[in-house]
């Protein structure tokens, strides 16, 4: 189980910059996007789901790296590392879904690299044992 402590937390840290990455390249797209004048930027509900993503990633990072902090202390981190891997890889597919309403018929588009994101994001859950499999590790290690 020590063992895939590891790759886990690699899968971890991949959806956690990946999900840094959508969130600066929808940011890009929403500056220069214009509808009715004006960049989308400026319409509060697309900056509410910027600020929503944004919040989300900054506490996966947070957490991310107190976990890699106590993980190269050789600390057990069995239980963290597991709650990483599900919620990050889980928050990294909700950025994609709303990164790819954001930019709306083109984040369809090939040329779009949210487009190969949002295609690729969802297998980071069932890497390195599935995100149901991480939350028996947790309640587990909870005595439940």
């Amino acid at each position: 189980m020590d063992q895939l402590q590891q790759e886990r937390l690699t899968v971890a840290i991949s959806a956690q910059v990946s999900a840094e990455e959508m969130l600066e390249v929808t940011k890009d797209y929403v500056t220069e996007r214009k509808a009715f004048g004006k960049p989308i930027s400026k319409i509060q509900t697309v900056q509410h789901k910027v600020a929503e993503m944004a919040t989300e990633i900054s506490v996966g990072r947070s957490f991310l790296d107190d976990v890699i902090e106590r993980h190269m202390k050789n600390e057990s981190v069995v239980t963290e590392v597991s709650m990483a891997k599900w919620w990050i890889t889980d928050m990294a597919r909700r950025v994609a879904t709303t990164c790819m309403q954001l930019h709306g018929g083109y984040g369809y588009m090939e040329e779009y690299e949210i487009a190969r994101r949002y295609r690729d994001i969802p297998v980071s859950s069932i890497y390195a044992g599935t995100n149901d499999i991480m939350k028996n590790i947790i309640a587990k290690n909870m005595g439940l």
